[in-house]
């Protein structure tokens, strides 16, 4: 009797990717899950391990149960297009929180540039979807971030707060980029209480005596939850790593992907 053919994870990733996307489909889904997640984990090119993502109808239990690392990765690549809202509902509530941890600190520090961008991401979300994620997010800290680009002009602004008078196209609210404006429509769209809270939040900081204090002491309070965050995690998950040894594990830059890129190209010309 021949024995079963052993299965190289790597390998069959790569023969996933030469085949043409029906045939590749089924042959994925014959596999079991955990088959499944080991040749996503072998497959170290993020575009190449999407498009096995996509070789199932719905590819949210996959993604739960990939490290949030490898999905970050996925993720990555998509930043400023507006794509990564097609993978981020599939994420749980954790595993987003464990993203954002990783994605938007640098070195124990708010990267302001890169939480926009995920911003930016989520609010080409469904709105069920953002709704979803916005309760996970600190909205103090999102004030911060947006402070100066989303304006109340209005001398009553705390009145009209108060009365719930206030929506995105509001003549009291002024926007410095259409980014803001975006943000704002699309949290306004997806749960208006949390965007009265937002506007409460931004109007809090504008009437603080020394707003940069505010702002930093809000900043830093984010970053010594993140950190409690991070040493809880890593704690249940029996590791001990720097902050530097976390941030290298998902940095694109210090990865060879030329062999998987290859590999991919193939795959998207067929």
């Amino acid at each position: 009797m021949n024995s079963p053919k052993t299965i190289v994870p790597r390998s069959e990733g790569k023969k996933l990717l030469s085949l043409p996307t029906r045939e590749a489909e089924q042959l994925f889904q014959s596999y079991g899950k955990q088959l499944q997640l080991e040749i996503l984990s072998a497959t170290r090119n993020p575009k190449a391990r999407e498009q096995l993502y996509y070789l199932v109808p719905d590819c949210t239990e996959l993604i739960q149960e990939s490290p949030t690392e490898d999905v970050l990765q996925v993720l990555d690549t998509m930043l400023g297009t507006g794509l990564a809202s097609v993978l981020l509902p599939c994420l749980s509530n954790d595993q987003f929180e464990e993203l954002l941890d990783i994605a938007v600190w640098r070195d124990g520090k708010l990267d302001e540039k890169s939480l926009d961008l995920w911003l930016f991401e989520l609010s080409e979300c469904d709105r069920d979807e953002l709704g979803r994620f916005l309760r996970e997010l600190d909205i103090r800290l999102l004030a911060a971030l947006l402070h100066g680009r989303i304006k109340l002009q209005d001398e009553h602004a705390a009145l009209l707060l108060e009365s719930g008078f206030l929506d995105p196209a509001s003549n009291a609210i002024d926007y410095v980029d259409e980014r803001a404006r975006a943000i704002s429509n699309a949290i306004w769209e997806a749960d208006y209480e949390v965007f009265d809270m937002l506007l409460s939040e931004l109007f809090a900081i504008d009437t603080e005596g020394d707003v940069e204090a505010e702002l930093a002491a809000i900043f830093d309070a984010a970053q010594a939850d993140r950190a409690e965050r991070v040493t809880e995690r890593d704690k249940e998950a029996g590791i001990d790593v720097t902050e530097s040894e976390l941030m290298e594990k998902v940095d694109l830059d210090s990865l060879d992907f030329d062999e998987d890129e290859e590999d991919y190209d193939d795959y998207d010309n067929e």
